[in-house]
């Protein structure tokens, strides 16, 4: 036997030595036992002190590094009187290390034109902790990521412990705490039993209130060592130059004697059943979710993403056949934590009686699919449906994204399956899968069922009231399932024949250009931008961005809303747009509108709001001519539907005046109301009241009338503009764009409009709301009023309201430390409100607020007073240099629609948008010292707080 194996092995030698090298790859990946390619490029070594490393280069975006610090250790590693110190030490790398003492490493980094909390940031959990850095990248800016790098050596072995800093920062955390929520009602149930319910990242109160320099440094040598460590650097690099840099820094980073090792701790659930149950008020149905805790699938090898693709199979499977018996049910498996996915099976019902039948014929359907092998025809639809998901990935991504997929990649050895060569190998598999395959993995399921299964019930106190289901009962349910006689599944799968429904005329008939459709036509170089003004008013924006879908992306927004209308035209116009929108084309019936728009997998919504209207709609960039002639049709040639038109009117009217639970519930919700009020005070409440909705106003509403009013609004080319984003022919599609929307003519009669801006009272405002927990106090301050538009002065209201968010941090939580996330915001209406308001956020203890206010109308002061030094506001302006490529980079789409929207309702102008660094750069310290006088005035002041009394 032991000859045989070595003849294997010598012959194998041989063949490798004497085949190419692409042959040899090809053997040797594919196989069920290869690991899953990493993405082309990635670089990953380990220095000898253990330190790892994976270095991708990736040039989306443009200018941008990401590197992140990933340590495989987090709260599990915690000693008893430890707790929450994991993150607190997250915590304390931000507050003064070797290198970079205090607050130095935040302000060399914002320096760079970094966010805190957007760019620089961490996250602690339960075996992980990982810090994250979005750098800048430019020629001129290199050292960067020496200094960079700088910054992970001392985080690994040169963390300052001030135990004053330590002190102040203890009570930043408890208000981290006190905000933080769990968002899942039933964490309790599936977090199971063991040290992760006792070692929970943030700790208690307790626990932080006992972390102190002592503690956090015991724990940092022990775990903060270089062998428990992994740099991740992706984006604009070349990966031999990071190596050496690496390699200068954190590569020389001595082993520590006191290491602990780290070892795989599995997430545990007790034996049998465990039940957990919550009531909600707002609900009128019941919910059980059946939780099955099992090893997860970690995707490292071609098999293991093979498996994963049949476990989605088997999902689906039960779904199919779950609904097909009237079940009324979800059926998903994912990853939850550690080791564990929960496979979970959630069912709706009226009663505790309807959810019990109801599980009883889940039981009874699994025991069928595990004795009776797939109908061939189903099992196929089953396998065709995953091999129409299972497509290689040819598209480029952001470095960020990249990031996440090489986090869990490092921390649990999972791999994204991305290669085509993999997914062809993996597509095989699938293609052959069994029956007897599908019903083992079902098998490996319902012993771990066995072994422990959650039940998670959400019993509705808004709908029928009987007896309460318990875990005994839903096990005997499904029990009752199980020992049902079993017959074979009858598939109920029915073919549909592929009716292709034949395009309207007036939707592929494709506009010709007609001479002198164009007035002028302009790129903006900066932006990759062209600009296009019709004749008839229209304004062409058309920025060509990557996507992956080839998707065109169409807005069109125009001045005139409902805020323009006087008091009498509201209650004529009532909701106008929807009803309108009901009747699909003048020219197309709405169900084959409905049936096209499906077929060539077009989109389209039409809406108004205050001041402007708006469509949005989008199609593949090949159905080009079909979305523009469909949006055409729709802006001057609605339909009208009578019937549809008629019975939602009377609908309305049967529901006027009529108030649900969740009505009720809202009118006394604090935080909308501090919003409504907040919304009233500052111009941004609706312009119509409930009152326009009585069924008096309702009575008076006649389509014709609507659709009129439809037509001025939408028809009128005169100060329309039309944004095209996405991945698409620019050449072609601008072509089509300017035949299409040119045939539409300037009308006559257009809607009167309101140009005046807004004016609130010349006072104080001060209101509370009862409803605040625990002592805090949540507090608004707001200041309002006008200003002139343009970019540059929306961009200093923005400089003004990051230079106030920086005094709020540095006084209210690092200094005083009454606050965890204090929060300034700014907003702006350009057009034809030209309106501002800025908005100061406090959640403090009740106790605190008077001071809090105190040290706010002073920093105010300072602002007014004192120009900001141009050292800090040329840090900001880096920022916003830095934001912008960010966020506008070549595969954004929706954020260039959204940004090109915002120029035009704010009247910014797209030549001072090309030149943004030069604008930005005119914004001098005394201009952001005069406009914060104008603005932040204390005796303009809106108070708006809840607390536990009034």
């Amino acid at each position: 036997m032991q000859k045989k194996l070595l003849r294997r092995l010598f012959l194998g030698v041989i063949m490798l030595q004497c085949m190419p090298l692409y042959g040899v790859k090809a053997m040797i990946l594919h196989h069920k036992e290869a690991y899953i390619t990493l993405p082309k490029g990635t670089v990953e070594g380990q220095f000898d002190n253990g330190l790892r490393y994976i270095i991708v280069p990736n040039g989306l975006p443009k200018h941008s590094i990401e590197v992140r610090l990933v340590m495989n250790v987090g709260s599990l590693q915690e000693e008893n009187d430890q707790r929450g110190g994991a993150h607190f030490l997250e915590h304390s790398a931000f507050i003064g290390t070797k290198h970079f003492p205090k607050r130095g490493l935040i302000d060399y980094f914002e320096r760079q034109g970094m966010k805190f909390g957007r760019d620089i940031n961490a996250f602690t959990g339960f075996d992980r902790t990982i810090y994250w850095l979005s750098l800048p990248h430019h020629s001129a800016h290199d050292s960067v990521l020496d200094s960079t790098f700088l910054v992970l050596r001392d985080w690994l072995c040169a963390i300052s412990f001030d135990s004053d800093r330590v002190r102040k920062e203890r009570g930043v955390i408890i208000e981290e705490l006190r905000s933080y929520q769990q968002n899942d009602d039933f964490y309790a149930l599936k977090i199971g039993h063991g040290r992760y319910a006792e070692r929970l990242p943030l700790g208690t109160s307790s626990d932080i209130n006992r972390i102190d320099s002592r503690r956090l440094r015991a724990y940092y040598e022990r775990w903060y060592t270089p062998s428990h460590a992994t740099v991740l650097v992706i984006g604009q690099v070349k990966a031999e130059e990071v190596i050496a840099k690496l390699r200068e820094t954190v590569g020389t980073i001595p082993r520590k004697s006191g290491e602990g090792t780290v070892r795989c701790v599995p997430l545990t659930y007790a034996r049998g059943a465990s039940w957990m149950q919550i009531t909600d008020s707002l609900q009128r149905e019941s919910k059980l979710e059946l939780i099955i805790p099992h090893t997860t699938f970690a995707g490292k090898t071609l098999q293991d993403a093979v498996d994963k693709q049949r476990m989605r199979m088997l999902v689906q499977c039960l779904s199919n056949r779950l609904a097909a018996d009237s079940v009324r049910g979800d059926v998903s498996n994912n990853w939850y934590l550690a080791d564990k996915d929960h496979f979970v099976v959630a069912l709706r019902g009226a009663s505790a009686n309807h959810l019990a039948q109801q599980l009883a014929s889940v039981g009874n359907e699994c025991r069928r699919l595990l004795q009776l092998p797939l109908d061939a025809n189903e099992l196929q639809r089953l396998i065709d449906a995953r091999l129409a998901q299972l497509q290689p990935d040819t598209a480029q991504h952001l470095s960020a994204d990249l990031c996440d997929d090489f986090i869990d990649y490092i921390t649990a050895g999972d791999r994204p399956l991305r290669d085509a060569n993999d997914v062809e190998w993996v597509r095989k598999q699938v293609a052959a899968t069994t029956s007897r395959q599908l019903q083992t993995l079902l098998k490996r399921l319902l012993r771990a069922m066995k072994r422990s299964r959650l039940y998670a019930y959400t019993v509705a106190t808004g709908g029928q009231n009987d007896t309460l289901l318990t875990a005994q009962r839903a096990d005997e349910a499904w029990e009752q399932g199980w020992r049902r006689p079993i017959v074979p599944y009858i598939d109920r799968h029915i073919v549909v024949e592929n009716d292709t429904v034949a395009l309207p005329l007036c939707l592929k008939t494709p506009a010709k250009v007609k001479p002198g459709s164009v007035k002028s036509q302009r790129r903006w170089p900066e932006l990759g931008l062209n600009d296009v003004q019709l004749t008839n008013g229209i304004r062409l924006l058309v920025r060509p961005t990557m996507d992956e879908d080839h998707t065109l992306f169409l807005a069109v927004v125009g001045r005139g809303g409902t805020a323009d209308l006087p008091p009498a035209a509201l209650l004529k116009y009532h909701d106008a747009v929807s009803y309108v929108d009901m009747g699909g084309l003048a020219k197309v019936t709405s169900d084959t509108l409905l049936s096209v728009m499906t077929q060539e997998q077009l989109s389209m919504t039409v809406g108004e709001d205050a001041f402007w209207h708006q469509l949005l709609a989008s199609s593949p960039a090949k159905k080009a001519t079909e979305l523009f002639n469909l949006v055409y049709e729709k802006l001057c040639f609605p339909g009208i539907n009578r019937q549809d038109f008629s019975e939602c009117v009377a609908n309305e009217q049967a529901n006027a005046g009529k108030t649900t639970l969740l009505d009720r519930l809202l009118a006394h919700d604090a935080d909308r109301l501090m919003t409504n009020t907040i919304d009233s005070l500052v111009g941004d409440g609706g312009a119509m009241n409930k009152d326009c909705a009585m069924k008096a106003a309702l009575e008076t509403l006649n389509i014709d009338t609507l659709t009129h009013y439809y037509k001025r609004l939408f028809a009128n080319p005169s100060q329309l503009t039309i944004i095209l984003t996405g991945n698409f022919d620019e050449a072609d599609v601008t072509a089509k764009a300017i035949a299409t929307f040119s045939q539409m003519v300037p009308q006559a009669e257009p809607l009167p409009r309101k140009e005046e801006p807004f004016k609130r009272e010349n006072k104080v405002f001060v209101k509370g709301f009862e409803g605040g927990n625990d002592h805090q106090t949540v507090a608004h301050y707001v200041f309002a009023g006008n200003y002139k538009p343009s970019l540059q002065a929306s961009l200093t209201m923005k400089l003004m309201r990051d230079v106030l968010q920086d005094r709020v941090l540095q006084v209210l939580r690092e200094r005083e430390n009454i606050v965890y996330s204090p929060y300034v915001d700014m907003y702006y209406s350009g057009i034809p409100q030209q309106k501002y308001h800025f908005m100061v956020t406090l959640s403090l203890k009740d106790e605190n607020r008077k001071r809090a206010e105190e040290l706010l109308k002073g920093m105010l002061e300072e602002l007014k007073t004192q120009p900001v030094c141009t050292a800090e506001l040329e840090k900001l302006k880096r920022s916003f240099l830095v934001t912008k490529d960010k966020i506008l980079n070549d595969k954004a789409p929706a954020e260039w629609k959204t940004t090109l929207m915002s120029l035009v309702k704010n009247g910014e102008s797209l030549s001072d948008f090309n030149d943004y660094g030069a604008c930005l750069g005119s914004i001098t310290p005394e201009m952001v010292r005069e406009m914060a006088s104008s603005m932040l005035d204390w005796n303009r002041r809106i108070v708006i707080y809840k607390s536990q009394k009034q």
